[in-house]
């Protein structure tokens, strides 16, 4: 009779657990971003990620690179940028939002490369921040505070130390340079 007892208050447990996790994770269950009739998360564009990409794709085409200027027939597009991350999956960014409707906006740093590299970029991961030179270089930067907050920047235009003051960490330092082979 004990084990029973046992049993039950266990089997109790776990579903009041189990109850709680679909109540209580915040309100991404319940107020999820929607996708778009052509199934794309609008929300995401005007996320970190694309909006970093976006400026410094048209940063670096905007000036000279050995001598010459290059021109392109539209500027680089943040919602063309986001379907691009999208395309390659949102799998766990959806699960993710499951708890916190917000894990939509996450672009990982392999999407940032993936992204680059599909429009003719070669991503060179630095080390040292002091190294890059305002003049010649764009790179993109993640940066954070806290382990929840990150954020997607561009070198030279955005200044880490906006978005979290003396507490700015760098993790992350993609150096754009042109893919001779792609554009």
């Amino acid at each position: 009779m004990k084990n029973i007892n046992t049993l039950l208050r266990f089997y109790f447990v776990s579903c009041v657990t189990a109850l709680f996790c679909l109540v209580l994770p915040g309100c991404g269950v319940f107020d999820a971003y929607q996708k778009n009739s052509d199934g794309y998360y609008e929300k995401h564009y005007n996320c970190c990620g694309p909006i970093a990409l976006e400026k410094a794709l048209n940063l670096f085409w905007s000036r000279p690179h050995d001598g010459v200027i290059y021109c392109f027939k539209k500027p680089f597009d943040r919602g063309e940028i986001s379907r691009a991350i999208q395309e390659d999956g949102m799998g766990l960014k959806e699960a993710l939002a499951f708890f916190h409707k917000d894990a939509i906006c996450i672009t990982w740093p392999s999407e940032i490369k993936e992204v680059a590299e599909q429009y003719g970029f070669e991503i060179i991961t630095l080390k040292e921040f002091e190294k890059l030179d305002p003049k010649k270089d764009v790179a993109i930067v993640l940066v954070h505070s806290k382990i929840n907050n990150y954020h997607w920047l561009v070198f030279p235009i955005d200044d880490p130390q906006y978005y979290y003051g003396t507490n700015t960490k760098i993790d992350k330092i993609y150096l754009l340079k042109k893919n001779e082979q792609k554009r």
